[in-house]
């Protein structure tokens, strides 16, 4: 399709990879656990103060390694999806 690369292609992940804030597959900030105390959501990825709230998207990723996190966002939603949910 005639498309040419126009800038310097980084080989080494850490340089390619650019600080928090700065790219658009940021994950973390509502983290899962088993305590409603210390965790935003229950292994299911539902939110213990609205019960009908499930979180799927990466916001319960306790990090990001440097590729995209898209897959592994669309298994956790096929998984926390209500029909499996305990509660």
């Amino acid at each position: 399709m005639g498309g040419r690369v126009t800038s310097t292609v980084k080989t080494d992940g850490a340089e390619a990879i650019a600080p928090g804030g700065f790219i658009i597959h940021e994950v973390g900030g509502a983290m899962m656990g088993e305590n409603r105390q210390t965790s935003v959501t229950n292994e299911w990825c539902q939110t213990w103060d609205v019960k009908n709230l499930f979180l799927n998207d990466g916001a319960v990723f306790a990090s990001n390694a440097d590729k995209n996190p898209t897959l592994t966002i669309m298994a956790l939603a096929w998984r926390v999806r209500p029909i499996t949910s305990p509660d």
